[in-house]
């Protein structure tokens, strides 16, 4: 409790905002991006239509790693008036579990009903669209929301990733009053989220778990800073650059196969990801990924799972994934 005892500042800083005035330092990082975003795509405090889609999979993997949760979240949150909610990828409401089931009747369609979207795009800064923009937990307390029809709410959210590939599934989203934010609620929904992409790992095939193992061992046994994300660190991409890209590396590693994708970035810029298998000097199998920066000609490691072979250490920076043969 009391994490937004005085709602005063946020209130005062996106008023200042929206006149055009600096609010610097006066509201969370997240946040303030996500304004000048919103601000950006054109979008107004007063609008923020959200649509609404009806090509919902309701029997996919995702809603069936997430029923029983849910249950018991519901279960936990009885009788208060909490709204539980699974989006998919792209922000489209799934399903959703009220604490209280009289908020369901209470509620405006886009609060109670599946299948309208809240990518950040459509309804500004919101629980669902900054989970899935930061690809983090993320809170949201009242006026920190940018549409009018948020600011007596609050809400938390987790992104929900395949273990395999590293992708986003979907994103899992608590929303509550502002007066009950509580730091506790932080923990409820990274566990929640955790048991989620638990059950997604236990619907792969037994093949598709081994080589998961078998990444996650080869990477335990690397040195710490070895052909890491340093170099793309020294190569000006932040953070979140760093993660898109480790994301969709870890995806190639998990097909096995030769492939080249072009990764798009924040702000427009590009990066073009290499991928082939390789077999050590020992007979270890594996997958080389490889970065391409064009602006700087560079190429980079993206991550690296196993010793590459002398011989390629030498001609290039590289990441190997290893694993069993005839896994």
């Amino acid at each position: 409790m009391g994490l937004v005892a005085d709602d005063i500042g946020p209130v005062l800083a996106r008023d200042r905002f929206l006149r055009g005035g600096p609010v610097e330092g006066s509201v969370r990082g997240p946040i303030l991006s996500s304004w000048e975003r919103s601000r950006s795509l054109g979008l107004s405090p007063d609008g923020c239509e959200l649509p609404y889609v009806e090509d919902l999979d309701l029997d996919g993997r995702l809603v069936r790693a997430a029923g029983p949760v849910m249950d018991r979240l519901q279960a936990m949150f009885a009788g208060r008036k909490v709204n539980i909610c699974l989006a998919d990828g792209r922000g489209a409401v799934l399903h959703r579990r009220f604490g209280d089931p009289s908020m369901a009747g209470r509620l405006p369609a886009i609060q109670s009903t599946p299948g309208f979207v809240f990518a950040e795009k459509f309804g500004g800064t919101n629980g669902i669209g900054l989970a899935l923009t930061e690809r983090r937990l993320i809170s949201i307390y009242g006026a920190e929301h940018f549409a009018e029809r948020s600011q007596s709410n609050a809400c938390s959210a987790i992104p929900v990733r395949d273990p395999l590939n590293g992708l986003i599934e979907g994103v899992l989203c608590l929303g509550y009053l502002p007066e009950e934010a509580d730091a506790a609620l932080g923990t409820v929904i990274r566990r929640a989220a955790g048991v989620i992409e638990q059950r997604l790992l236990e619907q792969s095939s037994a093949r598709e778990r081994g080589l998961l193992q078998a990444y996650l061992d080869a990477r335990s046994r690397m040195p710490a800073g070895d052909g890491q994300l340093g170099e793309l660190a020294a190569s000006g991409l932040d953070w979140r650059d760093q993660m898109i890209l480790k994301e969709k590396a870890t995806e190639l590693i998990s097909s096995a196969q030769r492939a080249a994708v072009e990764v798009h970035l924040p702000g427009g810029r590009h990066v073009t990801l290499v991928s082939r298998p390789v077999t050590s000097a020992s007979g270890v199998e594996g997958v080389v990924i490889e970065a391409l920066l064009p602006s700087r000609h560079q190429r980079l490691a993206v991550s690296t799972e196993a010793p590459a072979p002398p011989a390629s250490r030498r001609t290039r920076a590289s990441s190997t994934s290893s694993r069993r043969p005839g896994c």
